[in-house]
């Protein structure tokens, strides 16, 4: 076997045990910590580690800060729940102001992946989701035009920078 291919599957490993046990700790989460589906856990696991290999070759996947993920799913998961609060809050009113609009987002993220990252998070936050993603421009739907889409945005990119060790 030459040097090249050697790499080449040694890169390959790394990455499958990397994304195994990523989706082996969403897996835990999703699950409530309970092990009594574990057998059931690992054929899903070694089906999603075989999808996204195939969907995104190691050599496509750039490299990932285990603290930067870490605290990018702390914030997002704080998020998450302050955004339910506000949703449950707007459902509550008797009559909702909202003010749609489609709002252009500029983006600074490196292509692929991280982009990616950002979009899928932007669309998971209360009153927003990505319409296009086209060059360095996201299009992003937003229920009320007068949220600060912008701040949100710089914040949310600058924990999806972190979890891709990027600089902005």
């Amino acid at each position: 076997m030459t040097r090249r291919r050697q790499t080449s599957s040694a890169s390959t490993i790394r990455s499958a045990l990397r994304r195994a046990g990523i989706f082996a700790l969403f897996w835990l989460v999703a699950a409530e910590g309970k092990l009594s589906a574990w057998p059931l856990a690992l054929a899903g696991i070694a089906a999603a580690t075989a999808a996204s290999l195939w969907l995104l070759p190691a050599k496509t996947l750039p490299p990932i800060s285990a603290g930067g993920l870490l605290r990018f799913l702390v914030w997002f998961v704080r998020q998450s729940l302050a955004g339910g609060w506000q949703v449950a809050l707007l459902a509550l009113q008797p009559r909702l102001a909202l003010r749609p609009a489609l709002i252009e987002l500029p983006l600074t993220l490196s292509p692929g992946l991280p982009r990616l990252l950002f979009t899928a998070a932007l669309s998971l936050m209360p009153g927003t989701l990505g319409v296009r993603l086209q060059g360095d421009t996201l299009l992003v739907h937003v229920l009320d035009r007068e949220q600060p889409l912008a701040d949100a945005a710089a914040r949310l990119a600058d924990r999806v920078a972190a979890v891709f060790a990027e600089t902005r």
